[in-house]
């Protein structure tokens, strides 16, 4: 319970982690419609958006951990 409430925080406290949500949520998005289509050019080419949405992702929790470490 509590990792689940630190890492709530952590991934709400980071502005990069917003845009890396859109991403990952697109990118799922577009991966379903072009399998339940039957079209394998739109899932494979959604496929690429998953490293760049994971990258959003690690830039943003190791910022947000780096100022959190910060002294006030």
């Amino acid at each position: 319970m509590a990792l689940r409430l630190a890492l709530k925080r952590r991934v709400l406290s980071c502005r990069i982690c917003i845009p890396a949500t859109v991403t990952a949520s697109i990118a799922t998005a577009a991966i379903a419609f072009g399998l339940l289509t039957d079209d394998m050019v739109t899932a494979l080419g959604a496929l690429l958006l998953v490293p760049s949405a994971m990258l959003l992702f690690a830039i943003g929790l190791r910022e947000a951990g780096r100022d959190s470490r910060r002294p006030n």
